[in-house]
């Protein structure tokens, strides 16, 4: 991709998808590619989705369409989508809208930015370029859902529970408060259950 390019990320659903999606503006401006807030603005349009309540369902896909219609017409040259919708839809989603150029699931930064011809930075894989107002952001602690609830699919777009170790999340927080954060609001699927997993891996290693 040439630098020249301008790129812009759509962001739809929970505040989990906020992260997700600064996470990965985090390393397109880290592999010096231009990012514009303004969707009409850009050469490469990245839709994050969300699949979970049919609300959310029939608004990402609008959105996709709308996007489609810009690639359509002219405006914009590729179109990708990720997130929970593409994660749970993917297959069927190719098939109704094959316009959209490349489909991926949640966090699957290394995926979108092989596809857009760059490295994810592993090792830069915390840094963030924030969204929300500068004296707050989110924290997301954990990824996934052990819960079996029949009424959630959760479990099917973002898997199971996965606690991010303690020191990375010091870590983030100690960036984010280095950026001017005031307040972080901890997220996950399921907070309550932040830490189990490690635990048992503890004791697994110990036995």
């Amino acid at each position: 991709m040439k630098k020249k390019e301008k790129i812009s990320v759509i962001t739809l659903g929970c505040s989990k998808n906020i992260v997700d999606s600064e996470r990965l503006i985090g390393q397109l401006k880290l592999n010096d590619i231009k990012f514009v807030d303004d969707p009409n603005q850009a050469d490469t349009l990245i839709i994050n989705t969300c699949g979970f309540i049919e609300a959310a369902k029939q608004e990402s896909i609008n959105t996709i369409l709308e996007a489609t219609e810009l690639k359509k017409s002219g405006k914009v040259s590729k179109v990708i989508v990720s997130g929970c919708l593409s994660q749970r839809y993917k297959d069927d989603l190719q098939s109704e809208i094959p316009e959209v150029d490349a489909y991926f699931g949640t966090e699957d930064y290394a995926g979108i930015l092989k596809n857009l011809g760059m490295d994810l930075k592993r090792n830069l894989l915390g840094e963030r370029e924030l969204t929300t107002p500068k004296h707050f952001t989110y924290l997301k602690i954990s990824e996934g859902c052990d819960n079996p609830c029949s009424f959630c699919a959760i479990p099917l777009m973002r898997g199971k529970h996965k606690s991010k170790p303690m020191k990375e999340l010091i870590a983030e927080a100690t960036s984010l408060a280095n950026k001017g954060v005031k307040e972080l609001i901890i997220i996950g699927q399921d907070t309550t259950d932040y830490g189990i997993d490690i635990m048992v891996k503890e004791i697994f290693l110990i036995c």
